[in-house]
């Protein structure tokens, strides 16, 4: 055994340490938090944006009348309409990204004079990605397999597979063009690119047929490369160097 096999498993000592405290104390936490939830309605507002936990955001978010399908992913900071949460609906394998927003009310002329609050049904459609400090304004229905780009302001339906983007957002292209685009991209600049299993990926979508970039050979980047900035880095830099000693074996 040689000075680098005694840092590699030195690294993945590290690494698995943190993942251990990690899981014990993410259990406690979680629970914590979940009991205060329940006691206090404004933890239990906070907690849908900010609980460690998809699940249990998730979770949080339904018990305040959301509708919310299977294998949603939910980020950090996601704002979901608060007073009238009833009237938003997120389909099932929809994304919504960090910071964005759906609202599902208008109530900016009650505030000024005697006017009722209007609410209207807004829909995340299903396998549709709504990316970061996006906005989904009241009555809007995002269509299947749809993104909206980071920081749109969504104020009319959205069509089937539209990309969109802007203040007020607008259709720049659709998937079709997305996926052609990306996978010539990544055929040119392979070093850009890190392959990644994504547990909330729909099982098929009408594009399925246009991934030819296996079939063509494009080599990504492996998970391994592409660092957390956690300990969680002392793994994936002991696999780096696993990696490269099979290579210069191999």
């Amino acid at each position: 055994m040689d000075t680098s096999d005694l840092k590699r498993y030195y690294m993945f000592a590290r690494g698995y340490s943190f993942i251990g405290r990690h899981i014990l104390a993410g259990k406690i936490v979680d629970k914590t938090l979940e009991a205060l939830a329940f006691f206090d309605y404004r933890l239990h507002i906070l907690l849908c944006l900010w609980h460690p936990d998809m699940a249990t955001r998730i979770k949080l978010i339904k018990k305040r009348g959301v509708q919310v399908g299977k294998n949603v992913f939910i980020d950090y900071g996601v704002w979901i309409d608060v007073t009238h949460p009833d009237y938003v609906v997120i389909e099932d394998y929809a994304l919504l990204g960090y910071c964005s927003m759906v609202i599902a009310h208008d109530a900016g002329i009650n505030k000024v004079t005697d006017m009722p609050i209007k609410c209207l049904p807004t829909t995340i459609g299903y396998n549709c990605a709504i990316a970061p400090n996006a906005i989904i304004m009241p009555g809007v229905h995002v269509g299947a397999h749809a993104g909206v780009l980071t920081g749109a302001v969504v104020t009319h339906d959205v069509p089937e597979g539209a990309v969109m983007a802007g203040v007020p957002a607008k259709q720049i292209g659709d998937h079709v063009q997305l996926v052609t685009a990306w996978q010539k991209d990544m055929k040119e600049h392979p070093e850009r690119y890190f392959e990644q299993q994504h547990n909330n990926r729909a099982p098929s979508n009408p594009w399925m047929d246009m991934l030819t970039w296996r079939k063509d050979g494009t080599v990504v980047q492996p998970p391994a490369s592409h660092l957390t900035g956690t300990p969680f880095d002392y793994i994936l830099k002991a696999k780096q160097m696993q990696r490269k000693k099979s290579e210069e074996k191999g």
